[in-house]
């Protein structure tokens, strides 16, 4: 092989690792929605940079608010982290189950992820899966007092790479939510 089809193979070989690292660190999160009952499609792709640089801007009563709703009680974010410090290193289990007449709602450990899954049976069947990685969970509760931390909790999710993260299906609507390499939605 000649020094200059050496060099031209070596150079083709460290583009496509530089061309691979960009890809990984160069993610947009996804957020797709189709309401058929209003013939409507909505369409959002956004870097995770761009995420984690306007976190700041969440307005601070939001940030502040300390409170998170799960099944018509408060929870606080102190009372959030005790939880999540138990559940996070024990094995994997169905942690919470709820099933009502008209809704059935699952929290589950699986490997790396928090699974949440909730059925709306009320009216019209609606069926919400989440799964999301157990490292953004701890980032994300990992703010002082009672603020989450948006902005860690989107370098996790940077950190984990492409996935899937809410997928929502009911009657009259879809609602997928995931994080990929590609600037556009397919």
């Amino acid at each position: 092989m000649s020094a200059k089809k050496a060099f031209t193979t070596a150079a083709l070989l460290a583009f496509a690792l530089m061309a691979a690292r960009v890809s990984a660190s160069d993610l947009w999160i996804h957020v797709k929605v189709h309401d058929a009952k209003e013939d409507s499609h909505v369409t959002v792709n956004l870097p995770l940079s761009m995420i984690e640089k306007t976190a700041s801007l969440i307005p601070s009563e939001a940030r502040n608010s300390g409170k998170i709703r799960i099944n018509d009680k408060d929870m606080d974010v102190a009372e959030l982290r005790k939880l999540w410090d138990d559940v996070k290193n024990r094995p994997d289990a169905t942690y919470v189950t709820v099933d009502e007449k008209d809704s059935k709602v699952r929290i589950a450990k699986r490997g790396d992820y928090l699974h949440i899954i909730a059925q709306d049976r009320k009216g019209h069947n609606e069926n919400v899966e989440m799964k999301i990685p157990l490292e953004v969970v701890s980032a994300l509760l990992s703010g002082k007092g009672d603020e989450m931390n948006v902005g860690a909790a989107v370098q996790a999710l940077a950190r984990r790479g492409e996935g899937e993260l809410v997928t929502v299906t009911g009657d009259d609507e879809t609602v997928r939510i995931w994080v990929d390499s590609a600037s556009e939605t397919r």
